[in-house]
């Protein structure tokens, strides 16, 4: 009990990028056992069913939210009823969120883990450029430079012409592309009716949009290791979320950044360990591009953001 509380008081007396980056990891970890969870899983059902049974599952993790902007309150105040003004934006948001995680669960079903985690880190670069298209977001010839040089480091792995192109990684582009796009719209909602209502429509929306599809694979899991599997994809999940939300709230994007890339050698070496997967030295070139890519994005983002300020900013 001393000891823990000695770690507690030792790690609040850690700045905040400190901690941020000590998020950042539990965030990594997340998404690694995420990741080795799906490969395990689609080995007895299809993605898109294990898709469904992960959102259908997690939408019981609105259940606190809706009960603490419901419960009443004897002096008033609190959160108040959750709003959907922008109910259309909501909904784009949950119908992105199903392609990015059916995208992303087939990906890591069908390609080394390594391979589905670079082209996953297409992400950012997509992000900036819907910035730019859906929130008027200027960008300046420095990040297009960047955001040009990731685009060529996904060719170099994608390899078109000179390799057969295989639909698993247009199927991770895609996933990226799509979840950029939950980023940027989520920003949009958020402003409009908050972090929580975002949450809950976007849980809500997954769960129910997954099942159609689903039901073309309609295979439940017969074995109870594979039920604890799916229970892991959906912790690992969550707790990646919520690392990642706690994470970026207490530290700098620029500084958190490389953190993140911890998880390219988690889950290669994952990889590596457990199905003796590789990648060549093409595919490690790419993903070395779009690493330096998305790295100086962030850095210049903090940059600009910096400049916004002004010279009277706390630094």
């Amino acid at each position: 009990m001393r000891s823990s509380s000695l770690l507690s008081h030792r790690i609040s007396g850690l700045s905040e990028n400190a901690r941020g980056a000590l998020w950042i990891l539990v965030s990594v970890l997340g998404a690694t056992a995420m990741t080795i969870g799906v490969r395990e899983v689609a080995a007895e059902i299809h993605t898109v069913m294990l898709a469904f049974l992960r959102s259908a599952l997690a939408m019981v993790t609105v259940l606190p939210i809706l009960y603490h902007h419901a419960r009443p309150r004897p002096h008033g105040g609190g959160p108040g009823p959750l709003r959907f003004t922008a109910w259309k934006l909501h909904l784009l948001r949950g119908l992105a969120m199903v392609v990015a995680l059916n995208g992303g669960f087939y990906a890591i079903w069908k390609l080394p883990l390594a391979t589905a985690s670079i082209l996953f880190f297409l992400a950012p670069i997509f992000a900036t450029l819907f910035a730019m298209l859906l929130l008027g977001e200027r960008v300046g010839p420095r990040r297009w430079a960047a955001m040009l040089v990731g685009f060529f480091g996904a060719v170099l792995i994608l390899r078109p012409g000179y390799a057969p192109l295989e639909f698993a990684m247009l199927s991770a582009v895609v996933s990226s592309m799509a979840f950029a796009a939950v980023l940027t719209i989520g920003r949009m909602a958020s402003d409009a009716d908050g972090s929580d209502a975002v949450f809950v429509s976007s849980t809500l929306i997954v769960g129910v949009a997954t099942l159609p599809p689903a039901l073309l694979y309609w295979d439940l899991p017969g074995s109870m290791a594979t039920w604890v599997l799916l229970l892991v994809v959906v912790a690992a999940s969550s707790v990646r979320t919520y690392a990642d939300i706690r994470a970026y709230a207490m530290g700098d994007a620029s500084f958190l950044a490389p953190f993140t890339y911890l998880r390219l050698i988690t889950v290669g070496l994952a990889g590596y360990l457990m199905f003796g997967e590789t990648i060549d030295g093409v595919t490690a070139l790419g993903g070395a591009v779009i690493i330096a890519s998305t790295l100086y994005i962030a850095l210049r983002e903090a940059q600009l953001k910096m400049r916004r300020r002004g010279p009277g900013a706390a630094p």
